[in-house]
């Protein structure tokens, strides 16, 4: 293949990509090829020379957040919303939680680039995306997962580069931050009654509420309340899964044309005994509901943490998404 014929986009913070990987990496693309990416603002600048240059596909390496910012930083630059005109993305499994890439890679990166340069005819699909503020991503959500993502960070800025380090860099870190912090502050918050309360409101055409069999119980025209009281979190998406592989919106895998909004108002200990079918995405019991929707309000009673892709973005009382059809195209490896 040609030295221009795709690109490697790297995140050089993410965690696997390491100085082996990179060397591998070097062997199969020719290093003009290969951009770096060493903080957030070097996206949009690369995006462009990217576009520029016109790579047909360009292979992502980082995690979710990586390739998101990526996909933002192409379609900013690129003036517009949707994948025509936009090169084919690969996602290379580099980075932590990995929801795209297990969506779309074999689990090798090194695996995924050599049978693209044996053959480069792959099998692709078009992604819908959700959109708020402005930026698009496949799975974002307000409440206790945010909250968690929080208090995790938190925990690996007290452990720095101890020897603790290497153990809370995968979903190990997750379980030590919820059962020492999130945890124990939402059941203080229960036993003083403080809950957050939401307001769902549908903005679009019709949305539907999906029953435990995955049926359409109820429609909602544009408007209408779909749903209010009180809340653990709200998590919105494209694809089935939110990284570690578990499967929180499992309805995304039978629909293309609406995304999937989950309130989840289960309780710590159902949650905590119910975890495999939940992770798994079989769990059908009490705690969810879950709808099916292109574009929706959401009103909290009170500023609530807010994480899109795995990355923590701030805290929110009023979020809007919208479902963007098409957003970008992806090769398939599995």
């Amino acid at each position: 293949m040609g030295a221009s014929a795709f690109a490697i986009y790297l995140n050089s913070n993410a965690r696997r990509v390491s100085p082996d990987v990179v060397s591998r990496i070097e062997d199969l693309v020719h290093p003009d090829d290969i951009y770096y990416a060493h903080t957030q603002e070097d996206a949009r600048e690369l995006a462009d020379r990217i576009l520029e240059r016109g790579y047909p596909t360009v292979f992502t390496g980082g995690g979710d957040g990586t390739v998101c910012g990526f996909i933002n930083a192409l379609h900013g630059a690129a003036g517009s919303v949707g994948a025509r005109g936009l090169p084919t993305l690969g996602v290379l499994s580099l980075g932590t939680g990995n929801a795209l890439s297990r969506l779309v890679s074999s689990g090798s990166a090194i695996q995924d680039l050599k049978a693209y340069v044996t053959n480069p005819t792959r099998d692709h699909v078009h992604l819908p995306l959700v959109e708020c503020e402005g930026q698009l991503f496949p799975f974002g959500g307000a409440g206790i997962d945010a909250e968690i993502l929080a208090d995790y960070d938190a925990l690996k800025e007290r452990i720095g580069d101890g020897p603790l380090k290497p153990l809370l860099k995968n979903v190990v870190g997750y379980f030590v931050a919820f059962f020492s912090a999130t945890g124990p502050r939402k059941l203080q918050k229960m036993i003083r009654g403080e809950n957050l309360t939401i307001k769902v409101t549908n903005l679009g055409d019709n949305a539907y509420e999906v029953g435990e069999e995955g049926d359409r119980s109820r429609a909602y025209g544009s408007g209408e309340i779909m749903f209010e009281g009180p809340t653990n979190a709200i998590i919105a998406g494209t694809i089935p899964m939110i990284g570690y592989g578990a499967r929180l919106l499992p309805m995304t895998d039978n629909v293309a044309d609406f995304m999937q909004l989950r309130v989840v108002r289960i309780g710590v200990a159902r949650a905590l005994v119910s975890l495999p079918e939940i992770w798994s995405g079989d769990y059908r019991g009490e705690g969810f509901r879950d709808f099916l929707t292109r574009k929706v309000r959401v009103q909290m009673s009170e500023p609530a943490p807010f994480q899109v892709a795995g990355d923590l973005v701030g805290h929110r009382d009023v979020l809007d998404f919208e479902l963007v059809p098409d957003a970008i195209k992806l090769l398939r490896f599995i």
